[in-house]
């Protein structure tokens, strides 16, 4: 069973989770499949459009049910069809190295189908992580971004989350860099 599931969180998905027919539950690891599809759906539009962040062959359903140990996986439906994920886990010393505290929430995957952009379902999904980090009594959300993507740490500066840092994680091999942002249940979860 992932991280911190029960009848209260799923109570809280019913109770947040719900807007103009979309809806968020915790995936099942069975859905890995699909789950991957959705990913690698995304990354192709991304390699299509020569956006540097996600290859399709990132994803497959070994990697997503390895999610599955160390994370909840969450799936956004739009009248009952696959729309999007996100995966929320308690910490990320990968990503933020001495700065990590489970006092937060960090969030990573987030992927909207490419037919559903421009609906704001990643504000939706964001806005459902927000909530579920202020039930479970968390200082916030955190999560990473790449950063030579402007419009995607915009899109995020936007939702109200704040710069904390960059960080180079692959400094041998020539650097990979992200940008760190959090967001305070006192900012207006």
């Amino acid at each position: 069973m992932p991280p911190d599931r029960n009848e209260k969180t799923d109570e809280a998905v019913r109770a947040n989770g719900s807007e103009a027919g979309l809806r968020i539950r915790e995936a099942k690891r069975e859905e890995a499949e699909l789950l991957a599809n959705l990913m690698r759906e995304a990354a192709q539009v991304m390699v299509d459009n020569g956006v540097e962040q996600w290859k399709p062959e990132m994803f497959n359903a070994q990697t997503v049910l390895s999610y599955f140990d160390t994370r909840r996986v969450f799936l956004l439906t739009a009248e009952d069809r696959p729309a999007g994920l996100f995966t929320l886990q308690e910490s990320d010393p990968a990503y933020w190295a001495d700065a990590d505290d489970d006092r937060y929430l960090y969030l990573h995957r987030l992927t909207v189908r490419p037919e559903y952009r421009g609906l704001d379902y990643g504000g939706f999904m964001l806005r459902f992580a927000e909530k579920e980090a202020a039930r479970r009594g968390k200082l916030g959300l955190r999560l990473d971004c790449v950063a030579h993507l402007p419009s995607l740490n915009a899109y995020y500066v936007r939702g109200g989350f704040r710069f904390v840092a960059e960080r180079d994680l692959k400094r041998e091999v020539g650097g990979r860099y992200v940008n760190l942002y959090q967001k305070l249940v006192s900012d207006g979860l």
